[in-house]
């Protein structure tokens, strides 16, 4: 080690220190504009709560090992080396100062692998990471000027650069100098070779002027990270930490009873803290808007435009100006699947999807806002529990022909829900009428209700959540009435309300979807079904079925016990959206391109003979786009392949 004098490792301390203080001031800042309305931690009483609110899973996969990054392998090890690399040095340099009360950091093994080679492994790690993003930054991809892109990261990683240099050549010309030793400071030790021939005339300062232009250039960067976009090295792992456990959008309910109940938003300030926080954390990437299927189809919706419309917002400190929800837009705010594929990208767990749904709801119930096709399935459904307007199907329909038994409280075992779109549309019907007979074909116990209606998910994804609620109530009165405990869906727009809405307002059944009990009941020899080695079925993962609920391998189970399954490129929480999402399927839909001719192009593009699918919806939205590829049926949900291969 070269000696630089007490006075001196003082004085950095004492900057440091500082520095240090400009950091922790900045990012209370930052909390206090998110915080607008107090933290996500009101109400917590101790530690242990606190604790407890945190996210650990998503913090480690999502901020500390980087995992969404790498859905972009280049700019992901770049990160990963930036990253990485930066922990090193961190904790080399703070190793490092206890050299100054005079612990032999740099003697034995640990100053070997720590202070000389991995210092040196750190440093080398972040000059490739940030020489990466400079270059990148030079011929930028659309994703990160969409929009607008965001200004400070070239300055930033300049600088970072620059401290890198620094330090770098500050230590070859400490390691130029007659008798200093190094065995592990290998880049160090290369560079010290270039500079030897003038080390006879290099003296102590010179080391010691390269020494402090490191110091103060590292400093520098330190007091301008909360004041930059760099702030999103410490907000991203902090957000990440702050994720929902459940994977996809989660909407929280409204307070009806309250005297004076906030009908969704309009302005900053009545967003909850995950949100407001989101906007800080937000890296104006653009990996949000790459994956969008409004977005990629020439809607008017761009997530990555409503984050940084919303985080300019709030920079300005214009969080009560009513007039963002206008800047926003009713055309791009209605434009929105819910599809969460925004939500899944995110590499700081940001929810676009959740801040447009915010919007809508004070759209519709605070302004009466709508398009007309949207509003005139509200109406259907506000009078008629459906929203399928001007559909010729009765209720009944659908079993005409068929033995169906109802549901007989504390006999029946299973309720299969029949809700509102294998009711009332035709295609969707076979649907149900397959699910019939593999019921019956497994023995087990079911039955269904004499009354039908939608569980509200339409309404709720439009933003009528008044409409929803009363639609959950009278659905949750009802199986309380009939004792019903257990809930089959075929529909996974209604097994998303069914487990993540309904408990909020006092349901306690257990649902499970028909592709789930399907593949258990298969595999649990319930079901005996002949396997076509030859027939090649592409499946679709439903958004609601993969990504907002997990729900991915029990789908291809079912599909592999009848056929050979194929993959498309876009798969399980990686899925592109059908287009009927969040109340798009009652829509006129604009743009380049219909959501749903993109994604049946894909699946056809496999190669498969038949596209399996586990939602009425998607069923209904890619069989119209099939149509133009051929005059066969080319799309089916699981329950209609199992019930033809049942032996």
């Amino acid at each position: 080690m070269y000696d630089i004098g007490a006075v001196n490792y003082g004085l950095l301390a004492i900057l440091l220190c500082g520095a240090g203080a400009a950091l922790v001031l900045g990012l209370r800042d930052i909390w206090r504009r998110a915080s607008a309305e107090g933290s996500p931690f009101a109400g917590a009483t101790a530690l242990g709560d606190i604790v407890g609110r945190i996210n650990w899973r998503s913090f480690l996969t999502r901020g500390v090992l980087l995992s969404r990054l790498y859905k972009r392998p280049a700019s992901g090890i770049a990160h990963a080396l930036l990253f990485y690399g930066a922990l090193l040095e961190i904790f080399g340099h703070g190793v490092y100062a206890l050299s100054f009360v005079g612990v032999p950091v740099y003697s034995g093994r640990f100053g070997y692998l720590v202070m000389e080679l991995g210092r040196d492994v750190g440093g080398l790690a972040m000059l490739l990471g940030v020489v990466f993003f400079l270059l990148r930054r030079s011929k930028p991809p659309e994703r990160l000027t969409v929009g607008k892109a965001r200004r400070g990261f070239v300055v930033m990683e300049t600088l970072l650069l620059l401290v890198i240099v620094a330090g770098f050549v500050a230590e070859s010309v400490r390691l130029a100098q007659p008798g200093i030793t190094s065995a592990g400071e290998f880049v160090g030790l290369a560079a010290a070779r270039w500079v030897g021939q003038i080390g006879a005339v290099m003296h102590e300062h010179s080391y010691l002027v390269l020494w402090w232009f490191h110091g103060l250039l590292g400093l520098a960067f330190i007091v301008l990270i909360t004041r930059t976009p760099m702030s999103h090295m410490l907000l991203g792992p902090i957000n990440t930490a702050l994720a929902k456990r459940r994977p996809g959008v989660t909407i929280p309910a409204i307070d009806f009873d309250a005297e004076e109940p906030v009908l969704g938003v309009e302005k900053l300030a009545d967003l909850p803290f995950k949100n407001r926080f989101d906007f800080e954390a937000c890296l104006w990437c653009g990996r949000c808007h790459e994956v969008c299927p409004a977005a990629q189809t020439g809607k008017p919706l761009s997530p990555k435009k409503i984050m940084l419309t919303c985080a300019e917002y709030q920079a300005q400190g214009r969080t009560d100006d009513a007039s963002l929800i206008d800047t926003l837009g009713v055309d791009a705010l209605f434009s929105c699947t819910s599809c969460g594929a925004c939500v899944e990208e995110c590499p700081v767990t940001n929810d676009p999807a959740e801040v447009i749904l915010h919007f809508r709801r004070q759209l519709v119930m605070g302004r009466s806002e709508m398009p007309d096709v949207m509003a005139s399935a509200n109406r259907n459904l506000e009078s008629r529990c459906h929203p399928f307007v001007g559909t010729a199907a009765n209720r009944d329909d659908w079993h005409r022909g068929l033995e169906v038994p109802r549901f007989v409280p504390g006999q029946t075992e299973y309720l299969l829900w029949i809700g509102c779109s294998v009711a009332y549309e035709e295609r969707a019907q076979k649907i149900a009428r397959a699910m019939v007979r593999i019921l019956d074909a497994a023995g087990l116990s079911w039955g269904i209700l004499e009354e039908t209606r939608c569980t509200g998910d339409p309404a709720k994804m439009m933003g009528n959540e008044l409409l929803f609620v009363e639609l959950a109530q009278a659905n949750i009165e009802e199986f309380q009435e009939a004792k019903v405990t257990k809930v089959i869906t075929m529909c996974p727009h209604s097994f998303n309300s069914f487990s993540r809405y309904y408990p909020q307002l006092g349901a306690q059944w257990e649902t499970v979807m028909h592709s789930v009990l399907i593949d258990r009941l298969i595999k649990g020899g319930k079901l005996a079904v002949k396997r076509d080695a030859l027939q090649k079925i592409v499946f679709h993962d439903p958004c609601y079925l993969a990504r907002h609920n997990g729900i991915e391998a029990e789908p291809r189970g079912v599909v592999a016990s009848v056929g050979e399954l194929v993959e498309m490129p876009r798969n399980r929480e990686n899925s592109f959206c059908c287009g009927g999402g969040g109340g798009k399927y009652w829509s006129r839909e604009t743009g380049t391109a219909r959501i749903s001719d993109v994604r049946i192009t894909e699946a056809l593009g496999t190669g498969a003979n038949k596209v399996a699918t586990s939602c009425p919806i998607c069923l209904l939205m890619l069989s119209s786009s099939a149509a133009k590829h051929s005059e066969e049926p080319r799309v089916f949900d699981l329950a209609e392949l199992v019930s033809e291969a049942l032996q």
